[in-house]
């Protein structure tokens, strides 16, 4: 029987420690290697969140930006002649706000047009949405009565004004009786039918 390759195969004790020696070195090495990755994968995401919150302050910046431009060419054609749904007004505000502890409430008006015994509140966005519409139908009607009781007896009409709608939006404000005013080019155009008295 030849032995030579029996032997030559043996796990003897010597051979098994650097079998271990050589298995712990391979594993450190691996470890490195993937301590290394990881690093680099951290960087790599740390520069990658960075970036998105960059761009999200940007685009909120230009978002923000361009509802100003809206809201300023609406306000400007509005306050020309004070008319909205055919109704004359004698007064215009902007940003009408108020802050009341008492209320527990706070609530904030683009546009408001007064006479003697009507309001127009006009909500404007650079892009309007359906849930703006509804919370200004829902909610914030009876919070302008809340927060300024002086108008209590006042009928309000509502208005949305934007650059451009979601699509529901124009449908929304149609349902709700909320007239809209779109700023088409560097025009403004009002859709004033079935206007509802809240």
């Amino acid at each position: 029987m030849d032995t030579s390759n029996h032997n030559h195969n043996e796990l003897t004790p010597q051979l098994i420690l650097q079998m271990i020696a050589e298995s712990r070195k391979e594993f450190k090495e691996y470890q490195e290697e993937q301590k290394i990755r990881s690093e680099e994968l951290d960087k790599k995401f740390a520069e990658t969140d960075r970036l998105i919150k960059a761009n999200a302050r940007q685009i909120g910046g230009i978002d923000k930006s361009l509802g100003e431009a809206t809201e300023e060419l609406i306000f400007n054609t509005l306050d020309k002649d004070k008319t909205f749904c055919g109704i004359q007004f004698y007064e215009i505000d902007r940003k009408m706000k108020l802050h009341s502890k008492i209320l527990g409430l706070k609530g904030e008006f683009d546009i408001v047009l007064k006479n003697g015994d009507t309001l127009a509140l006009i909500e404007v966005k650079h892009t309007l949405r359906g849930k703006n519409i509804t919370k200004l139908a829902e909610t914030q009607v009876a919070n302008f009565r809340k927060l300024f009781p002086m108008f209590n007896d006042y009928k309000i009409i509502l208005g949305v004004g934007g650059m451009s709608f979601e699509e529901n939006a124009e449908e929304e404000a149609k349902k709700n009786g909320i007239g809209i005013i779109k700023v088409v080019g560097d025009k403004v155009e009002y859709y004033t039918e079935n206007i509802k008295v809240y």
